[in-house]
């Protein structure tokens, strides 16, 4: 098979890079010279997509399939404009069983799935293509959400809110947030050795926050253990060591270290975090914790997070009302919020706003797939099998 030509190379960094507009003039381009080739009428597909041109977006992943029936990403892209043009669900469906069949092991596909089962009202069948989705991959939160939202609309919060909580902490948002409270830069890829780290204090902090949002935990611990052993009242080390203790569920270590931090410092926002989150993890505690996110509302203003988990916390305490607000200002700070969106779509259907609930949930999956690149998943993918 001949080599993408530089036209399509050229349309492809421009889409990466999120340069839409010249990015369709250079598949335009590509076109022109080689009509038959399905991977740039898929690209087209997706970039038609991403500026919201449905209609267009479908004709060109449809063209893309019809050239090469083995396409995944334009099944995945005619998926999602056949999602958001709305009642199209039985296309919808076929579309995602065919990208389930091209790509089995694509996990996405199997919840995209779900949902349009869901929307078409086959509740049982939704259910059955969220629990595959997370056969295929475990660490799924938006398959745990969408079952969360079933088990809330079928039997209410008390059997839904665990679901909630065990989507949150799949979803890598939580952590990241985490993180972004310790002024700790986690981007750099963390030493391999542990004696390649140098053996102060400010060293290995940062390489211990490193480790820990890799999640090499057990490196990260050992790494604050040191520091530990010489200030055994080291707050960062403290509070970071009980964000560890959180991601192994044990709570009473979690609790005991997080609360040792504030008593040398109650200041600190992520021993806040921590504590907070300790606590909304014992449903008897979710008092306590709201008190503490709502704290944490004000030491971290411009995070949506905290109003996420102070949400979530008056969904325990059945706030409904309170939740709702929480929610709404945690999508006032990021519109793109998919735990927010969730959240929403819950308190819309406790208020029996099931339109409303529904709306929120096809939000929640746009934002989902587009932040987490799925797309290039693959895109990347398809062009490793043609071997272009």
């Amino acid at each position: 098979m001949a080599e993408r030509s530089q036209q399509v190379l050229l349309a492809e960094g421009l889409a990466r890079q999120g340069r839409t507009a010249p990015a369709v003039v250079a598949c335009y381009q590509a076109l022109r010279i080689d009509e038959q080739a399905p991977l740039i009428h898929c690209l087209l597909a997706g970039l038609m997509l991403d500026e919201g041109f449905c209609e267009q977006a479908a004709t060109s992943a449809t063209r893309a399939i019809e050239l090469d029936p083995g396409c995944a990403p334009a099944y995945f892209v005619l998926g999602q404009a056949y999602d958001r043009l709305g009642g199209l669900w039985d296309r919808s469906v076929l579309v995602w069983q065919e990208l389930a069949e091209v790509a089995p092991d694509f996990a996405t596909a199997h919840v995209q799935l779900g949902e349009a089962l869901s929307a078409a009202s086959f509740t049982d069948e939704a259910v059955a293509a969220w629990k595959r989705a997370l056969e295929i991959d475990p660490r799924e939160p938006r398959a745990m959400y969408d079952l969360a939202v079933a088990a809330l609309k079928r039997e209410g919060m008390g059997t839904a809110l665990p679901g909630f909580r065990k989507a949150g902490e799949l979803d890598p948002s939580q952590d990241e947030f985490f993180f972004a409270l310790s002024g700790y830069a986690t981007d750099e890829c963390p030493k391999s050795d542990l004696t390649e780290v140098a053996a102060d204090r400010k060293s290995r902090l940062k390489a211990a926050h490193a480790y820990a949002a890799h999640e090499e935990l057990f490196k990260a611990a050992e790494l604050i253990r040191l520091v530990l052993g010489e200030h055994a009242d080291d707050v960062e080390a403290l509070s970071l060591m009980a964000h560890l203790y959180l991601k192994q569920e044990s709570l009473n270590e979690a609790t005991a270290c997080a609360l040792r931090a504030l008593t040398l410092s109650t200041n600190t926002a992520t021993a806040v975090y921590a504590l907070g989150v300790a606590f909304a993890r014992r449903p008897a505690l979710a008092e306590r914790a709201a008190k503490l996110f709502r704290a944490l509302t004000a030491m971290a203003p411009g995070h949506a997070m905290p109003y996420v988990l102070l949400a979530e916390s008056f969904l325990a305490l059945q706030k409904y009302t309170d939740a709702g607000d929480a929610y709404d200002a945690a999508a006032v700070l990021d519109p793109g919020c998919v735990r927010a969106l969730f959240g929403q779509a819950a308190v819309a259907f406790l208020g029996g706003r099931h339109t409303e609930a529904e709306w929120a949930v096809r939000q929640a999956a746009h934002h989902d797939t587009r932040r987490r690149g799925r797309f290039w998943e693959l895109y990347d993918a398809t062009v490793e099998r043609s071997g272009l």
